[in-house]
């Protein structure tokens, strides 16, 4: 097994075996930059998986090196960390991909700050602590442990100190160099908006308007909101509404973080609808942004939001002219024809009329299947409005006359694109969407898959755990029906997960006999398209014994 020695000044990476340096310290020339460089390798931890690449030594007893923080992460070389620290907590982010979540490693049970100062916390392996935990991306570290962290310098915005860290895990994590994190606040506020610490002096009043405003302290709110500038005033209607709860009888949990403070709220209607009304008070106007978020937050509650009438008394034209018009119900008929338009907000206006989304229109004439009002959204290949009502909870298995659900329409549809099928065929399975349910005359969604050519919708039936071998009410299966309209590419992959290729109808056809009748119907109207696509479908029966 190779060892690669990391120069302190350049980090080049030297590869030496490591039954040369297994025992032995001493130094070594950097081949780039010509630095000598320390190195002790008095412990070899096994592994089995992948090299060691910068030194490892869970008896380290020298001076932590003063270097950039540097060290190997599940047996790759890793710099350029994101650092956060606040009393409860060290975390590393490494930020290699454009997302913070690539690498996390969180250390807690760490002393406070101050007694950290210019102080050396030392763990190793003969006197572990017992209050410490090691977290790397969610799993909590079990192997032994040498640590040894201090704090260089402390101020209200950032910690800088020094740390060695080494885990005897299988990729023998190490982190070791100098850092500076920034000092996180964290506080919490409970449902009647009461912190359980002091929110720091030194931040922005931009800053403490937003934490009063979300947490509804009125009397705290208004000894600034005088400072603020407009721009300010109109950011905090907007995250008021922003973060306005759907039910007016829960309390939610939001999680604020900004320049260096980290807020959890137990948000409630009653303390936010406080602050709004002081804002609406204090002649915040809402602008075009403030009426769209005002519209989702009415058309998303059961009962009429109390600051309802406020908007009405003060802002008469804007409320008539973006809530007035739309609250009211379009559809005096019933019809739903106004789906044509998907348009998303006229459609939760309709469900506030009519208080469900499972919306039935019970008239034989106007809805003679019986169809939802997810049904007719997916009938009518409305993705926003279909996409809309699965994420507000619509039911997708309701039956229509034929026994078919939104599954079914889906399915058949032949006019949306395929990025909006596959994305609604996935909310509709995440959502609880039967696939294995069979329609009046025995089809599946499936069958439909098969009939209109779509693999894509196929494949995630097929992943959702539909039966392939499903026949109707004439025998016949998607196999079946994908041979006799020519759809190779879904019989391919109905072939590739197992479906019998020589099952039979009711009346004794072969998915070979259906296609040999479709390929003599072609030839006879000269369809070539149509020859060619059953000769596929041959071609591909000839392979899997068909």
């Amino acid at each position: 097994m190779k060892t690669i020695l990391s120069c302190s000044n350049c980090f080049s990476g030297h590869s030496v075996s490591t039954s040369k340096l297994e025992g032995k310290k001493g130094k070594y020339r950097c081949k780039k930059c010509s630095t000598w460089n320390h190195f002790d390798y008095h412990v070899h931890t096994k592994s089995e998986n992948t090299d060691s690449l910068v030194l490892f030594d869970l008896h380290f007893k020298d001076q932590i090196p003063e270097h950039k923080l540097q060290g190997q992460i599940f047996g790759r070389y890793t710099t350029d960390f994101i650092t956060d620290w606040s009393n409860e907590e060290l975390v590393f982010l490494k930020d290699e991909e454009g997302t913070e979540n690539d690498v996390r490693i969180s250390i807690s049970g760490l002393p406070e700050l101050s007694r950290l100062k210019n102080l050396l916390f030392d763990i190793t392996t003969e006197s572990p602590s017992k209050t410490l935990s090691i977290i790397i991306n969610q799993n909590v570290n079990v192997s032994q442990v040498r640590l040894s962290i201090t704090v260089v310098s402390l101020d209200d915005h950032s910690v800088s100190g020094k740390l060695y860290l080494a885990i005897a895990d299988e990729w023998n994590t190490l982190l070791h160099g100098s850092f500076t994190a920034t000092h996180i606040y964290k506080i919490q506020f409970d449902e009647h908006g009461d912190p359980d610490k002091k929110i720091p002096e030194f931040i922005s009043n931009e800053l403490s308007a937003k934490i009063y405003a979300l947490s509804g302290n009125i009397l705290a709110l208004q000894e600034i909101f005088s400072l603020l500038d407009d721009e300010h005033k109109d950011e905090l209607l907007t995250l008021v509404m922003y973060h306005w709860p759907e039910n007016q009888n829960t309390v939610s949990e939001v999680h604020f973080k900004e320049e260096n403070l980290q807020v959890v709220f137990q948000l409630s209607q009653k303390k936010l609808n406080e602050t709004l009304i002081y804002l609406l008070s204090n002649q915040v106007v809402p602008n075009l942004n403030h009426w769209k978020l005002i519209h989702e937050v009415v058309c998303h509650s059961e009962m009429e939001p109390l600051f309802i009438p406020l908007l009405k008394h003060k802002f008469p034209e804007g409320y008539e002219n973006h809530l007035g018009s739309s609250l009211e119900s379009k559809n005096d008929d019933k019809t739903l024809d106004w789906l044509d338009g998907d348009d998303v907000y006229l459609l939760d206006s309709f469900v506030r009329t009519v208080g469900s989304l499972d919306y039935v229109i019970n008239d034989s004439i106007r809805n003679p299947l019986g169809f939802s009002l997810l049904q007719e959204s997916f009938a009518r290949a409305r993705y926003k409005s279909s996409m809309r009502l699965l994420e507000r909870g619509a039911d997708p298995n309701h039956l229509d006359a034929n026994g078919e659900t939104a599954i079914f329409k889906l399915c058949q549809d032949s006019t949306l694109r395929l990025q909006e099928k596959t994305a609604l065929m996935d909310e509709l399975i995440r959502r609880g969407a039967k696939v294995n349910i069979q329609s009046v005359n025995g089809m599946t969604p499936l069958h439909w898959c098969s009939v209109f050519g779509e693999p894509s919708l196929a494949k995630r039936l097929i992943t959702a755990g539909v039966d392939i071998h499903t026949s109707d009410n004439s025998g016949s299966t998607a196999l079946h029906e994908a041979c006799k309209f020519g759809n190779s590419a879904v019989l391919a992959l109905l072939l590739e997960s197992g479906a019998k290729s020589n099952a039979k109808t009711l009346d004794e056809k072969t998915g070979r006999d259906l296609a040999f009748e479709n390929l003599e119907i072609a030839e006879l109207e000269g369809d070539e398209e149509k020859k060619n696509r059953c000769q596929r479908v041959l071609s591909l029966l000839d392979v899997y014994g068909g």
